[in-house]
């Protein structure tokens, strides 16, 4: 004898309900497909081994579902729901190219504004670079790991390891954006390790913090013969002011009753030459008007003080404002290689600034702000052994009755 429906109802597992309809009672499951809810009442005799069969139908449903090879039809071909259930279906991905997909990254950070010109004009010149030539035809499905690795290897013939971390860093936004889109199925660049791939740094990396010293600074600025260039570079070491920042310059930025510098702009190249926005950080700040500063202000200010584009530094030959980074840098390659002076980037007279205060005893957040840094974190971590530390320990505060009761 069959049980009661109140007791079958009560067997019913998650997903299995027993519906009274006008024809009398049936068994209906109930699951969810790419987010809509579905119900198909079965036609199966309501009683326990009918649950059971019910149970395990959603079961294989769900598991379906969960591969990703679920079809509607073959489950209910006679729903009248199989025929809407296909607007459900999700379309086949649209097969795109490496290239197709890293530019559509690059419009979106176009549009969006999330990068900066700079960022975005380096994400092109790899495109152009390193990636488009590479993988300018390959479909992002096809793209395997064994090929990844083989490129990174093949790179450490023509670049070396920064630049290629930056390549592949740029790739990678390509098979993410891939990833999460759906495109394909996992990223083929997570299982391979850069540093297994390149080669180990060298001792010497022309990067690191290499500041120069007194009569360094004098042999270099004795070199140039333009009061332009010797202006531009004494003012560099004496404020540690990026090549942009320094680039980016004006007269209304100095307060000369305060013996002050606004840092205000910075030039960067964008895709279409330089433009003119906020500091690295996005901080404006100030800089106090060293002696070495104060002479290359007092110097250029017959030359350009009066100027309407008022740009307080400016190219000798062009008699423009300097018009990238980049040209500044040769001038300064182009010079330092007439000296005696081993070789450092422009960078290093931002290093020299720095460490000669912490040198002088300044403290660290103060020299923190004075670089545009929030924090003495990346003080400490660049510049840690120019800190003063001090020979004994000094107290300044009152501890006359600090623990005594």
């Amino acid at each position: 004898m069959s049980k009661p429906i109140e007791a079958l109802m009560a067997m019913c597992p998650q997903g299995v309900e027993i519906r009274q309809f006008k024809n009398g009672p049936a068994i209906r499951i109930d699951f969810r497909w790419h987010g809509v809810r579905c119900r198909e009442t079965l036609p199966i005799a309501v009683s326990e081994s009918g649950i059971r069969y019910a149970a395990n139908l959603r079961t294989s449903i769900l598991s379906a579902i969960e591969r990703g090879v679920f079809h509607y039809e073959e489950y209910f071909p006679k729903s009248a729901k199989a025929k809407k259930a296909q607007k459900l279906m999700p379309k086949p991905p649209v097969a795109q190219t490496v290239v197709d997909i890293l530019l559509n990254v690059i419009n979106d950070a176009r549009t969006t504004k999330s990068h900066s010109p700079s960022t975005i004009a380096f994400y092109m010149r790899q495109l152009k670079g390193q990636i488009g030539p590479k993988w300018g035809d390959t479909m992002i499905q096809d793209v395997r790991t064994s090929g990844i690795r083989e490129w990174i290897i093949d790179l450490n013939k023509i670049l070396k390891p920064k630049s290629i971390r930056n390549t592949v860093g740029v790739f990678s936004l390509a098979l993410g954006q891939a990833h999460m889109d759906g495109l394909i199925s996992s990223n083929p660049l997570t299982p391979l390790k850069l540093r297994k791939l390149l080669p180990k740094r060298q001792q010497k990396d022309k990067s690191r913090i290499n500041p120069f010293n007194d009569l360094e600074i004098k042999e270099i600025l004795d070199i140039f013969k333009t009061t332009e260039e010797r202006s531009l570079w004494q003012f560099a070491f004496a404020t540690g002011l990026r090549t942009g920042e320094l680039i980016a310059l004006k007269w209304q930025h100095i307060d000369q009753r305060k013996q002050e510098i606004n840092v205000i702009d910075n030039i960067v190249t964008a895709e279409r030459g330089t433009v003119e926005k906020d500091t690295k950080t996005g901080n404006e700040r100030v800089v106090p008007i060293l002696p070495g500063a104060y002479i290359a202000l007092a110097n250029m200010q017959p030359l350009t003080g009066k100027r309407p584009t008022n740009f307080v530094f400016i190219n000798p030959r062009t008699r423009e404002r300097w018009k990238s980074d980049r040209a500044l840098g040769k001038c300064w390659e182009r010079n330092l290689r007439r000296t005696k002076v081993p070789y450092r980037n422009p960078y290093q007279t931002r290093h020299t600034f720095a460490s000669k205060l912490l040198e002088q005893g300044e403290q660290e957040l103060l020299v923190a702000q004075l670089l545009g840094h929030s924090s003495v974190e990346m003080v400490r971590r660049h510049y840690g052994r120019y800190i003063q530390q001090g020979k004994t320990i000094s107290l300044r505060g009152d501890y006359a009755k600090f623990g005594t009761q």
